[in-house]
């Protein structure tokens, strides 16, 4: 093999697996009120920008979504979204209670946990049968904190419910299936990447929030969350990071505004060294998207 064929071979052998470079929405009812050439520009404006897709976080949300005229909008947007050439990850069903409910007594929250997995399937087969939309993937909107799942019984109890989740999405259509993850200094770092490590070994990925629009920790803090579940300085669970572009205004009820331009633009321009995944959240908070979704 002559130097220039050993090169390329270095080259090909320690390439990054493709990283996807995605955007979350989070469909809300009045974003129907965007014209579709303003919806068709702006999924347009996120491939120029460099993005590769489009993580619907959910299909349905509560009743939000659950009749055939809203979803056959969001359904529009999916295939603008795809025109213009970006990936399209789905979303499933959404419980609004979902973070109270999760804290039931075992039997209680098993209970809870299969039904959720009924509901996503039966929105999967909807999506993928019914309104003949085929996704680059599915999204389980529920998310895994740093709290909740610290008990041996629960974990198991959660890891079980996504593993099951994930062969009866196969079962409808065999694409990759993907969760995010968020702490907030409830577990140590290392606790937070076994946390991450059991939910991967279900064979659901991981995305991995950063925390940096919530500011519950500082910024010291959160790098070595980042960098134990999904870092590249050592072997880590983490499929990538989701980039919070937005900051929290104080109160109960959560209201955010956009980073500023600067801001969201040095996150804009992150990097894996080892190929992960990098994703925004979420689309309203974009400059592209001022004019076209509402993000009081």
């Amino acid at each position: 093999m002559n130097k220039c064929l050993f090169l390329l071979f270095l080259l090909l052998v320690n390439a990054p697996s493709f990283a996807m470079t995605g955007i979350f929405w989070q469909p809300q009812l009045r974003d129907n009120l965007a014209s579709d050439t303003s919806w068709q520009s702006l999924m347009q404006t996120l491939r120029q920008q460099g993005f590769d897709t489009l993580v619907i976080q959910w299909t349905r949300y509560g009743e939000a979504f659950a009749n055939e005229t809203e979803r056959a909008l969001l359904l529009k947007k999916a295939q603008a979204a795809r025109q213009a050439g970006l990936k399209v990850i789905i979303g499933l069903n959404a419980d609004p209670d979902f973070f109270t409910r999760q804290k039931q007594p075992l039997a209680a929250q098993a209970n809870y946990l299969n039904r959720l997995l009924v509901q996503d399937r039966r929105q999967a087969r909807l999506w993928a049968k019914t309104m003949g939309f085929q996704p680059d993937g599915w999204y389980i909107s529920a998310e895994i904190d740093d709290s909740n799942w610290r008990d041996k019984a629960a974990r198991g109890q959660m890891t079980k419910w996504l593993s099951d989740t994930r062969r009866q999405l196969a079962a409808v259509l065999h694409k990759p299936v993907y969760i995010s993850s968020f702490f907030s200094g409830n577990m140590s770092p290392e606790g937070y990447r076994q946390l991450v490590a059991d939910i991967e070994e279900t064979g659901v990925n991981v995305l991995i929030q950063d925390g940096g629009g919530v500011g519950k920790l500082n910024t010291v803090q959160r790098e070595l969350y980042l960098q134990a579940s999904a870092g590249c300085e050592v072997k880590t669970p983490g499929s990538g990071i989701v980039y919070e572009i937005f900051t929290a205004n104080p109160g109960k009820v959560f209201s955010a505004q956009p980073k500023s331009a600067g801001q969201i633009q040095e996150l804009l321009e992150r990097r894996s060294l080892c190929g992960k995944n990098r994703l925004y959240f979420s689309l309203r908070y974009l400059p592209a998207a001022k004019n076209v979704l509402r993000n009081d």
